[in-house]
């Protein structure tokens, strides 16, 4: 008896006339077009890039001018914008709120009457 080794492929008789057909019907395809989103995005992606490099640069400049000036405006700014990276990015209400106790905690099981029963 031969020895049937696992890269072998054994066929049953009459797998042939079972196998389904390969020039069989292809199924049906829509004919409208598939609007692609992925490529409208790549397409306005440098227009929006191009206009916030352009704010940037202009908001860069008034505030250099403004520096050059001497200007109380752009101290004020500089204050302002100190005193917020000053504050937490998080509330700390958020902190205060959460109870960290529940995550150590073991769940409660509950079972309904009949399970109750065959204990």
């Amino acid at each position: 008896m031969s020895e049937i080794h696992k890269s072998e492929i054994i066929y049953e008789e009459g797998w042939r006339e079972t196998a389904p057909s390969a020039e069989a019907e292809p199924l049906p395809v829509d004919e409208t077009p598939i609007e692609n989103t992925a490529e409208k995005h790549t397409e306005t992606k440098p227009l929006l890039i191009s206009i916030q490099l352009v704010l940037c640069l202009l908001l860069a400049l008034a505030l250099f001018l403004l520096k050059s000036m001497d200007s109380e405006i752009y101290h004020d700014f500089i204050d302002y914008y100190h005193d917020e990276l000053k504050k937490p990015m998080v509330s700390q209400g958020v902190f205060d709120t959460l109870d960290v106790t529940k995550l150590f905690q073991s769940p409660e099981v509950q079972s309904t009457p009949d399970e109750a029963e065959d204990r």
